[in-house]
């Protein structure tokens, strides 16, 4: 009998060592979680300090910040250019109302019916900016 004993004694103490350890690992898991919780949120609140000291630029006094905003002045040129390239590829054109995306063909905006110009290509506009041929004064 002292054999089933000590190995009900082994099993049961086994067990709670067991029971312990998962305990443990799931209060560290859950204090981890917690941690990353709050350190995204820290990401969250810098990032909106960022964009509001970017959106306030100009009520800022000389902070040193003027040509990090330069940067992102130029990242969000950018941006809008490969947007407008984007929807070149796609022919889609922006209602210039709504701000909806319009297929190049139509007339009017779907969304809230505004008549949309027609787009005017690069070529052509190019040749607008040139000056007119200077005609022959001996005419």
């Amino acid at each position: 009998m002292a054999f089933w004993d000590k190995l009900s004694e082994t099993v049961s103490s086994k067990s709670k060592e067991v029971a312990d350890k998962a305990k443990e690992i799931a209060e560290v898991t859950s204090l981890t979680s917690k941690i990353s919780t709050q350190e995204s949120l820290i990401e969250k609140y810098f990032k909106e300090i960022g964009r509001f000291v970017y959106e306030h630029k100009e009520e800022q006094c000389d902070n040193g910040l003027e040509e990090r905003f330069k940067l992102v002045d130029a990242a969000y040129e950018e941006i809008e250019k490969l947007r407008k390239d984007i929807r070149k590829i796609k022919g889609i054109k922006l209602c210039e109302s709504c701000g909806a995306e319009v297929a190049s063909d139509a007339a009017f905006c779907p969304k809230c019916g505004t008549a949309v110009p027609e787009e005017i290509p690069e070529e052509v506009q190019a040749e607008e900016v040139r000056e007119a041929p200077v005609e022959d004064a001996a005419a």
